[in-house]
């Protein structure tokens, strides 16, 4: 078997690529997810690799299949507007599966004359109120419309790792006009909050429409989640220090 793309009927014309997939604060996964949800768009293609974590999934009716990236289509009723969303289950474990996988997304992009592609994700950061969007581009053009629409474009030295930062550099090196949005998250559990804060620039970017009730639902579990998760461990904090205070006691007595 070999890293490969299984393509469907549906064949895109200059698309829009938004690529997504598993990372800090699952936000690129989020962000796609939403997208495809939002759009209704259709499976057109799904990419396979040996390069991926070696295991099977399991759906609910107990068939199995193969770890994968998905591809999504969307086109508007008004002409010339197409976007292909890619999302899927992991990323490879190594450094040269993430180089074949990020090249082979990168021929599909080139077979259809992609326009423009986007990379989405996480960068680590402490998150003090609403979370900024950090974003560059493979080109001046673009790096100037990212800052219109008020993302960060100087973090001058920041790696953009995995699939997303690849996708960047080999777009560049073939000649592929490319911009990546990262959304600021701790990156330890899933951020539906940073993911919010990169669809609102895509939105702009894109010009669609997208429904954000759902994931402004997810915000709101997970902030419930996460005063849970606080309340706990003040609990753990203050049943260990009663415990270190009777030893204490117990000692001196």
């Amino acid at each position: 078997m070999e890293t490969m793309i299984v393509e469907g009927a549906a064949k895109p014309n200059r698309p829009v690529i938004v690529e997504g997939l598993p990372g800090l604060g699952s936000v690129g996964r989020i962000v796609t997810r939403e997208i495809i949800r939002s759009l209704k768009a259709k499976r057109i293609a799904t990419l396979y690799s040996p390069l991926f974590p070696y295991y099977a999934l399991v759906d609910s009716r107990g068939v199995v299949r193969l770890p994968w990236n998905e591809f999504y289509y969307w086109r508007s009723m008004r002409p010339g507007r197409e976007i292909v969303v890619i999302t899927g289950d992991c990323q490879p474990q190594t450094s040269a599966g993430q180089y074949e996988v990020a090249d082979t997304i990168m021929e599909y992009a080139e077979k259809y004359s992609s326009r423009l592609i986007i990379t989405v994700g996480g960068y680590t950061a402490q998150v003090e109120d609403e979370a900024k969007v950090i974003g560059a581009a493979t080109d001046r053009d673009t790096v100037k419309r990212l800052t219109e629409l008020g993302v960060i474009v100087d973090k001058s030295g920041i790696p953009v790792v995995g699939v997303s930062g690849l996708i960047l550099g080999l777009a560049q090196f073939r000649g592929l006009p490319a911009a990546c949005l990262l959304g600021e998250t701790s990156g330890y559990v899933p951020d539906p909050k940073a993911a919010k804060s990169v669809l609102r620039v895509l939105v702009k970017l894109l010009g669609i429409k997208l429904d954000l009730a759902g994931i402004d639902r997810d915000i709101a579990r997970m902030a419930e989640v996460e005063s849970r998760i606080r309340k706990a461990e003040r609990d753990m904090d203050l049943a260990l220090r009663g415990r270190i205070a009777e030893k204490t006691v117990s000692y001196i007595s």
